[in-house]
């Protein structure tokens, strides 16, 4: 299974922070290919952040109230492209990757778990 680690600590709306480290993995994905337009597709992906590997491991609970960005990613574009030729996982994972890339430059990665 695919992830994204975060190497940079995420700030909590409690005023808190989980250090570098935390993981967050797809919940679910949703395509809306009836409005698809000039090759993309409007998808919205939601997804569970960790505090560690080791915590979602062990069936601990997702973290919440996450401030620096919100666990479901409404808006993104998915290309006609990527949808007709690559894995779910793949798809979804990368469209996250490139969310939080925006908002951590150079301090995301794909992990396998």
């Amino acid at each position: 299974m695919k992830a994204i680690k975060i190497n940079s600590a995420v700030n909590l709306t409690s005023g808190l922070s989980i250090p570098s480290g935390s993981i967050v993995v797809i919940a679910e994905g949703y395509a809306d290919i009836k409005s698809q337009k000039d090759g993309i597709i409007p998808a919205q992906i939601a997804t569970f952040v960790f505090a560690s590997v080791q915590a979602l491991a062990e069936g601990k609970a997702p973290i919440q109230g996450i401030e620096d960005f919100n666990t479901t990613f409404a808006g993104l574009e998915l290309t006609v492209a990527d949808y007709e030729t690559l894995a779910a996982e793949t798809l979804l994972i990368n469209a996250v990757y490139s969310a939080l890339d925006s908002i951590y430059p150079s301090q995301v990665e794909q992990i396998a778990i």
